[in-house]
């Protein structure tokens, strides 16, 4: 085989159709499922793909999941709610015919919100790699493809349709916050304070509104500088409660003793 798409999935049994059916022009498709419950493998299996449960909670463990089990001798990975557009699939398919490099980063063109944001996110991705020149992947969250070889870049570009609401975005934001959060605190983190929290979030708001120039993306745009603004404070106040002695929960529990105690002994 020449050419396998791995695409990660958990419970994205509507979002994933169209990745799959914008993935058939490669040789094998691998879905890497990391806990499904819905009707997301029963759609997989519809389009041919092969499944891959994956167990963990780690974006590059369940990229190097899908790698052990690829035969094609090249792999392009994909999000199910990332899009092949034609004009992709065809450079895919000639840049393979006479690689140049192996491996190949490619942009993104942003959906957000329902438009297209030209500032938002990393400007591009490395996605398109030959398995022989892929050591691993590394990174529990922000995971990256450790190659070995010269890396180009593709011209065309795929799309990627992010958060249509703001139902779908919150719970990822509360979810995987406790495991960056973890990840800081084993890392040994200061102590957080009230002025860390201060820096920590203009920060962000430089680097989006300033830096990637969020702010001329309209409404949509600011609302990314505030959402990413939020999304850092919830990940900092979960690791200044991880930092406290005695937990939160624990301080809870002796107010509620002390409490109960005096009514005990209330004559």
């Amino acid at each position: 085989m020449k050419l396998s798409i791995i695409i990660l999935a958990r419970n994205v049994a509507t979002e994933i159709i169209p990745a799959l059916k914008t993935s058939q022009f490669a040789d094998e498709i691998i879905v890497v499922d990391t806990g499904s419950t819905d009707g997301t493998l029963e759609v997989c299996r519809k389009y041919g793909a092969k499944i891959v449960h994956a167990t963990g909670d780690s974006f590059a463990k369940w990229r190097n999941d899908g790698a052990k089990v690829a035969k094609g001798d090249w792999l392009l990975y994909l999000d199910s709610d990332e899009r092949i557009p034609v004009k992709l699939a065809r450079e895919v398919l000639s840049t393979l015919e006479n690689p140049q490099h192996l491996a190949y980063t490619i942009s993104r063109y942003e959906v957000f919100l329902g438009k297209h944001l030209p500032h938002w996110g990393d400007p591009r991705v490395l996605r398109l790699i030959k398995r022989s020149a892929l050591k691993r992947w590394e990174g529990r969250l922000h995971e990256q493809p450790k190659i070995e070889g010269s890396i180009g870049d593709l011209r065309q570009q795929m799309v990627h349709l992010s958060h249509k609401n703001i139902d779908e975005k919150l719970p990822n934001t509360l979810l995987w916050s406790k495991a960056e959060a973890k990840m800081l605190f084993d890392a040994g983190h200061p102590p957080m304070a009230g002025w860390r929290f201060v820096r920590i979030m203009l920060t962000e708001f430089w680097d989006r509104c300033l830096r990637q120039g969020l702010w001329r993306d309209g409404t949509e745009g600011w609302i990314e500088i505030i959402y990413q603004m939020f999304s850092k404070f919830v990940t900092y106040e979960r690791l200044w409660e991880m930092q406290r002695r005695p937990s939160l929960k624990e301080t809870y529990e002796t107010i509620d003793k002390q409490l109960l105690e005096e009514w005990k002994n209330h004559p």
